[in-house]
């Protein structure tokens, strides 16, 4: 006896996956000489910044190792002058720390200073400048994150060959009034201007990695997508011959927040299906052993900005 077979609506997708897909169809349409830049310094391009809200003591840091590469970050005191007290603000987490210090690294550059001239008023434009709402919840937490970042000591050690290590401390941001006179229990956080360190603007001027914002805004929800984009966005263009990591280098590098080797393996082909959508360039390919890598195309031509 047949069945008769019952004709099933196309599923809509989500707002979420719409906006993806809207991004996913305009970079295509985006020469790669044509895509807006952002940066990174390359040592944030081997270590990365923790992907969720690490609660951690005040006297603890957070680390991040892989291969000869070590990332420290350690949270400061914040004097609230209105208080009297010091306060611990965590430390920077997630896809929107990240790409708020690729667009605030590119204004930098864009505008050949460490003092970056930025109004209060477009923060919302700014938000909306790479791929993320410009609701009240938005803007909120993008400026949870600069704070975050502007009360956060990095620490990026290299150990050479001969077994001696290098390291760089790199206080990101400063230079703002963190507790408004007006609202002092609230982080209002934004000024006229964004001031880096100084030694973290010599580290970008000297090490600037170009990253494409179009890429980037496809991949602004996940942070772990928008490492693997950086890190190949480094290495795959240099690359002389095929580079093989194993699943459990690809986990010290990629999966240190993933409890078992099982799980990692799931999140990260999902993670690499949502790369490639961006950074379609990008050569490489899995198997039960580990990756592969080939030479592929830079995600972006690089080209640093003159004021």
């Amino acid at each position: 006896m047949g069945t008769k077979m019952s004709e099933e609506k196309p599923q809509k997708l989500s707002r979420y996956a719409e906006s993806r897909h809207k991004l996913i169809m305009e970079s295509f349409n985006i020469s790669r000489d044509d895509r807006e830049q952002l940066y990174m310094p390359v040592a944030l391009a081997h270590v990365y910044f923790p992907r969720r809200d690490v609660k951690l003591d005040p006297t603890e840091s957070y680390i991040h190792k892989s291969g000869h590469f070590q990332l420290n970050i350690s949270q400061l005191p914040v004097p609230n002058i209105h208080t009297g007290k010091n306060q611990f603000l965590g430390l920077p987490f997630g896809p929107k720390a990240r790409l708020l210090l690729g667009v605030i690294n590119a204004l930098a550059l864009q505008q050949g200073s460490n003092k970056i001239e930025i109004e209060a008023d477009s923060l919302p434009k700014f938000l909306q400048k790479i791929g993320l709402t410009d609701g009240g919840n938005q803007i909120s937490q993008a400026r949870n994150q600069i704070a975050r970042l502007s009360a956060s000591l990095i620490s990026v050690a290299y150990r050479d060959t001969d077994g001696s290590s290098v390291h760089g401390q790199m206080p990101i941001v400063k230079g703002f009034d963190l507790f408004p006179k007006t609202h002092p229990e609230q982080l209002l956080l934004w000024r006229r201007n964004i001031v880096l360190s100084l030694d973290y603007w010599d580290e970008l001027q000297k090490h600037p990695l170009p990253l494409s914002m179009e890429h980037l805004k496809i991949l602004s929800g996940n942070a772990r997508a928008i490492d693997f984009y950086t890190w190949m966005a480094y290495r795959l263009h240099s690359l002389d011959k095929e580079l093989f990591l194993s699943w459990a280098t690809m986990k010290d590098i990629f999966g240190g927040d993933i409890g078992t080797m099982k799980n990692f393996k799931v999140k990260m082909r999902q993670t690499a299906d949502l790369v490639k959508l961006a950074y379609s360039d990008a050569k490489f390919s899995f198997d039960g052993e580990g990756w592969r890598f080939r030479k592929s195309l830079a995600p972006i031509q690089k080209k640093i900005l003159l004021p």
